[in-house]
């Protein structure tokens, strides 16, 4: 329970620094990935490798996306550290909630800018940026809960 109480807790230290400045530190990232290897510490071979598959096919999506520019290095850093927690077979749920919870982050964006249009598109404002770290917070939280239920 620890554990993931910390996993949570930088999760969403990382969330409030994304919203706040469209930055995620490499040291949170870190923090996780660390955590992951020393809280969550895989029992065994098969579940070394079943993280391991878990982190190559969030690292490996989530790498060709910021390759065309569909998202930042710090997202894409947050997401493989997030990896590192989780056994392949709860990967789904993870999935499915960052796909849920990114489809509404990015709904009320879009909704927000277009209802407040000098506001978000003035100067010095970030037009094309999602602060994607609070989508990932909010999947990572979701899957706590789910492996708390389990």
């Amino acid at each position: 329970m620890f554990a993931l109480a910390v996993f949570c807790l930088i999760l969403v230290v990382a969330a409030v620094w994304d919203v706040t400045s469209y930055r995620i530190p490499n040291a949170l990232c870190a923090a996780l990935a660390l955590a992951a290897l020393l809280l969550a510490l895989p029992d065994g071979a098969g579940e070394w490798l079943s993280r391991g598959a878990s982190v190559a096919v969030i690292g490996g999506a989530v790498l060709a996306l910021y390759l065309v520019g569909g998202m930042g290095g710090g997202d894409v850093k947050l997401l493989a550290a997030a990896a590192m927690w989780m056994p392949f077979e709860s990967l789904p749920v993870f999935v499915m909630a960052l796909a849920l919870v990114g489809g509404v982050q990015a709904a009320l964006t879009i909704a927000a800018r277009r209802l407040a249009p000098a506001a978000a598109n003035g100067p010095g404002a970030e037009r094309r940026r999602m602060p994607y770290g609070l989508s990932i917070a909010g999947a990572g939280l979701a899957w706590a809960l789910a492996a708390t239920a389990v």
